[in-house]
């Protein structure tokens, strides 16, 4: 039924038009007002439309002037029904407004019904003109459906690829024959079942997790996998892409896919990548039977199901490597390879390839070949179980020579070697080659170069001489001991450089040379060889100043201890003499050096008691909390009690807040007594020598001032060490064994402090003793040892 829009703001009136239009049997629907009239008109299909022209809000000409704005509604008539004014320009303005007619009221009920019959009627032919227009472009597209689905069709037949469609859901309702004829299975079961049944096992999972990820979001379908193929059921890789048709709404109408045979290129990538990752491992180390081994593992199961490594040792064939994806059947190869050797004269495998150099290649292994290889019917039973299909051997060569053989077996996989795959395999043994090549070249330069490094690293001077007397090597010990950089006298003449070593017999000479101005030497020996000398040295100057230090000890303590002796010798004979009667004083005297001496001769003894016990790491410090104003003042006030004619020892300024010394104040003391010892000492024209302490960071600092002879700036470095005297000579008359600034150093770093020397001013040395502060409360319970 038509739909008929009635708007009028007056109920009566609508009443009034539906008793008219209610004979016609046709839908009325009501408007009160032009807004009202434009929401029906959104909801519904109205055939015609009575508006009346007089309303509040839009009027009908505004009314009926949006209506024809609309795309929709502009077609659909309007008749105006008004009882205002029949005036020419408000009917003007009425049919301006898009109307149809103007009905004046009062209106005759069966004119009104039959042009709204006649509005109906036309609306009617519309709809069904409507109707049989979609009819016939439904038959037109179906007929350009099949004709595509022909075209399409013609199109998947004569393609190379692997063509196929499927319903939104995935089933598949379409493969070409070249589909068909791969598979060898009639359209309806591969229908039925899909890829399932002709996909690998391994990749099933992947697939089918892919496919349904597409048909959940739409998305194009790509994967890789393997196909079985029926003429011999071999498994060939596939790239499969599937794109969607959809609808205007987005949902998938139909999949359209295809399967392209990539079974070649996946090869030769697989070739490609399995060399490059064979290259890594025949890289990995030097043992090329370890290296052997693990290529035999990476090839299982990439390019074989089994995999064997066979070298020459000791002139026989030896398997060195058996690989496979099932250890027990591991087991069962070595078994094999133990109780039944192959035999040299073999005509096949790796025997037949070890004495040609050929490599062999047997795409079916058959019953026939099976019965040669084995020795008996027990030996022909185990090689069955093994399933061999294919099989694959390439000799491994290096320089011309036969190492050894590579073997590669197909069985489980069903797998057939062709020829690429055995351009492949002697392409690895190819490298295989190379690498172990490599590895003896390797190694040989290896052994070279270690011994270089060795004459690198060794604290021997090394020179190579030619014959012709110029040097050839010079290593960085000979450039360290003797100064003179390596591209300075390699390639030059070695009596240029250093005159007189190139006379050095086989025996072992000590030579000097200068080096930045000063004598040093070395120990040196030659050996002779075909092509010139050797020579080996090394630096002794250091071993001949320790041997000059060592005897000017000898002779300091022989003249330091014999004073004393011969005092003590020479006034015990004195006092012992029996024809002299000696007077008091004169005993008392002879007494007083005796006991100096003696206490002198102590003195020495303990120092060089004390610097051993150093030496070795004995000497223990007790460290406690010491005053450093009582320490100073004790100190100062021993060294008044032997002062010489001419010095004086004083005090300086101690502030109040120096705080306590975390020490061992005994040998804080023998410390701060040698400095004063020394001050007085090397003071011989006499002047003041004074001790101050000052307060430092978290240290307490003790300074030993003299105006005396003072420390050349070149001595200072040296002062400190062992048995080393400013006055070796005793030029000054000073002596002294050397041992007092060594044993003062060694003692305050063992309590974590430090002892150095200074000018005073271009006159005399100021010498500084720091030591750590005591923390407050601290008590002396801690013991250090040797080395803090």
């Amino acid at each position: 039924m038509a739909k008929i829009l009635l708007v009028d703001d007056r109920p009566e009136n609508l009443l009034t038009l539906e008793a008219i239009l209610e004979p016609l049997g046709q839908t009325l629907l009501y408007a009160k007002s032009g807004e009202d009239a434009l929401r029906q008109l959104l909801r519904h299909d109205i055939a015609v439309i009575l508006l009346d022209v007089q309303m509040p809000g839009l009027d009908g000409f505004e009314t009926a002037s949006l209506i024809k704005q609309r795309e929709r509604t502009t077609h659909v008539p309007i008749i105006f029904v008004t009882a205002i004014s029949t005036d020419e320009e408000q009917v003007f303005r009425g049919y301006s407004a898009g109307a149809v007619d103007y009905v004046f009221k009062p209106f005759n009920p069966d004119v009104l019904r039959s042009k709204v019959s006649v509005f109906i009627e036309l609306h009617e032919k519309n709809q069904q003109l409507r109707r049989q227009a979609e009819q016939l472009k439904e038959q037109e597209l179906a007929e350009v459906r099949r004709e595509s689905e022909e075209r399409y069709r013609f199109l998947a037949e004569s393609q190379p690829d692997q063509i196929w469609t499927a319903q939104p859901n995935g089933e598949l309702d379409y493969v070409n024959q070249r589909a068909l004829d791969y598979f060898d299975l009639p359209f309806g079961e591969l229908v039925q079942s899909g890829w399932t049944q002709v996909t690998h096992p391994e990749d099933l999972g992947r697939t089918l997790a892919r496919w349904q990820a597409s048909l959940d979001t739409g998305r194009p379908y790509e994967n890789e996998l393997r196909l079985r193929r029926a003429v011999d059921g071999a498994f060939r890789w596939h790239l499969t892409r599937a794109m969607p048709m959809t609808a205007r709404d987005g949902s998938v109408v139909k999949w359209f896919g295809s399967n392209t045979d990539i079974h070649d290129q996946k090869r030769a990538e697989e070739g490609q990548r399995f060399l490059v990752e064979a290259g890594a491992a025949l890289a990995a180390s030097l043992d090329y039977r370890q290296t052997l081994a693990a290529v035999a593992k990476l090839a299982v199961p990439r390019i074989a199901d089994w995999a064997r490594v066979d070298v020459i040792d000791d002139g026989e064939l030896r398997t060195v490597a058996v690989e496979h994806v099932d250890p027990r059947k591991v087991e069962l190869a070595w078994e094999l390879a133990k109780r039944y050797q192959e035999r040299g004269d073999a005509t096949q495998g790796p025997p037949k390839v070890l004495r040609t150099g050929q490599s062999e290649l047997a795409a079916e292994i058959g019953e026939e070949q099976l019965a040669e290889l084995a020795t008996d019917d027990l030996h022909l039973g185990l090689v069955r179980e093994l399933g061999l299909q294919s099989y694959m051997c390439v000799p491994l060569a290096t320089r011309g020579a036969v190492l050894g053989v590579i073997s590669f077996v197909s069985a489980e996989s069903g797998r057939r070697y062709g020829p690429e795959d055995l351009a492949l395999a002697e392409e690895l043994a190819r490298r295989a080659g190379t690498a172990v090549e490599n590895a003896q070249l390797y190694r040989q330069v290896e052994e070279r170069a270690q011994a270089a490094r060795v004459l690198e690293t060794v604290g021997d001077g090394v020179i190579l001489v030619d014959d012709a007397g110029v040097v050839r090597l010079w290593n960085h010990a000979a450039e360290t001991i003797t100064g003179i950089p390596r591209k300075q006298i390699v390639e030059r003449r070695l009596a240029e450089q250093l005159p007189g070593w190139e006379r050095v017999a086989t025996r072992t000479e000590t030579l000097p040379f200068e080096r930045d101005g000063d004598e040093h030497w070395v120990s040196i020996s030659a050996v002779e060889f075909d092509e010139g000398v050797v020579y080996a040295f090394h630096d002794i100057t250091e071993e001949r100043v320790l041997e000059q230090m060592r005897q000017d000890l000898v002779a300091t303590v022989s003249h330091e201890l014999r004073t004393p002796l011969a005092a003590i010798y020479g006034s015990a004979i004195t006092l012992n003499r029996g024809d002299v009667e000696l007077q008091q004083d004169i005993t008392e005297k002879l007494l007083n050096v005796i006991v100096e001496e003696s206490a002198r001769l102590t003195t020495i003894v303990n120092d060089l008691l004390l610097a051993s016990q150093l030496d070795v790491g004995r000497l223990e410090a007790k460290i406690e909390s010491c005053d450093a104003r009582v320490l100073s003042e004790s100190v100062v006030e021993a060294a008044r009690t032997h002062l010489p004619e001419g010095i004086r020892v004083e005090l300086g300024a101690i502030a109040d807040e120096v705080p306590a010394v975390a020490a061992d104040e005994a040998q804080l003391r023998q410390v701060l007594d040698n400095l004063l010892d020394n001050a007085i000492k090397y003071s011989p024209a006499g002047g003041d020598v004074e001790l101050s302490v000052v307060a430092t960071e978290g240290a307490v600092r003790f300074a030993v001032a003299d105006v005396g002879l003072g420390i050349p700036p070149a001595e200072q470095s040296r002062i400190f060490d062992k048995f080393y005297r400013l006055d070796p000579d005793m030029t000054g008359g000073i002596g002294g064994t050397g041992l007092g600034l060594y044993i003062a150093r060694e003692l305050v770093r063992r309590v974590n402090g430090r002892i150095w020397v200074e000018p005073n001013n271009g006159r005399g040395s100021i010498f500084y003793v720091e030591v750590p502060a005591a923390a407050v409360g601290e008590k002396p319970l801690l013991k250090a040892g040797a080395h803090p």
